[in-house]
């Protein structure tokens, strides 16, 4: 049970790894296409107009901070919202620096998708033993409840009654111990703790006796259905035996016969 829940416990841990590497995996997807635009490779199609824009981004954030500063509240904004869509043409240059031939800039990126394709491996492998565990645990609990289902059922109805009769008849049970159901008069240990054990561990005790009963009960029948079983499984065995001995014996009489063509 408890080597199930730590390989749960690291599953999860690694399932929170993966979220991790995939934000590292962005950033640096990111800082890939800003250094991609910033060294004016590949200026032609899609990532020479993410350059450009990219520049005009830059000019006005420059703008922003020359006549505003960073001092008022709609100029911090215009300037988050400017960063995000610059941060957002980086990605997407990224991803397209990505797409085509290695020049080696992409070295970070492809070592973060490395380590996150072993860290999902090793957590699938953690998830499918932790599958395999509790399969394991519930067959055993299951192999140890099924044979002692009868028992089991019986213990919880014999000491639901057994429980309601002693409450109900608490002052009988004590008289009949020689115990007070005062405070005053003898008492085993204390009138509360006296009527505790009257409403609790009596019913216990008989619930128990009912259980052990009941299984001892439900083995012998088990076994005599097993017997019976076994019998009429040998009974069966021995009359196929007979049948087919008495068909041998007729075949062999049927050939021994002289046949009328011979004469």
């Amino acid at each position: 049970m408890i080597e199930h829940l730590v390989t749960r416990y690291e599953a999860a841990r690694l399932d929170l790894h993966q979220r991790e590497l995939r934000r590292r995996e962005e950033a640096a997807i990111v800082r890939l296409g800003e250094k991609t635009l910033a060294e004016g490779g590949a200026r032609s199609g899609r990532l020479a107009s993410l350059a450009s824009d990219a520049a005009a981004i830059r000019r006005r954030l420059e703008v922003i901070t020359a006549e505003h500063g960073a001092t008022s509240a709609a100029a911090r904004e215009r300037r988050g919202a400017l960063e995000e869509r610059l941060a957002q043409i980086h990605l997407t240059a990224g991803r397209l620096a990505l797409a085509m031939p290695s020049t080696g800039s992409e070295s970070e990126v492809l070592a973060i998708r490395a380590e996150m394709a072993e860290s999902a491996h090793e957590r699938d492998r953690l998830r499918g033993e932790g599958r395999r565990q509790a399969d394991e645990t519930w067959n055993r609990i299951h192999g140890w409840v099924a044979p002692r289902g009868p028992a089991l059922g019986t213990l919880a109805v014999a000491w639901l009654i057994a429980h309601g009769y002693a409450v109900s008849h608490t002052k009988g049970i004590l008289d009949s111990l020689d115990l007070s159901a005062t405070r005053k008069g003898s008492h085993l240990v204390s009138l509360p703790v006296d009527t505790a054990l009257v409403h609790y561990a009596v019913p216990l005790a008989a619930a128990l006796m009912c259980a052990y009963a009941a299984h001892r009960l439900v083995l012998r029948v088990r076994e005599a259905v097993d017997v019976v079983r076994a019998r009429s499984l040998e009974a069966q065995r021995a009359a196929a035996q007979t049948r087919a001995g008495g068909k041998t014996e007729a075949r062999e009489t049927r050939a021994a016969r002289p046949t009328g063509r011979g004469r």
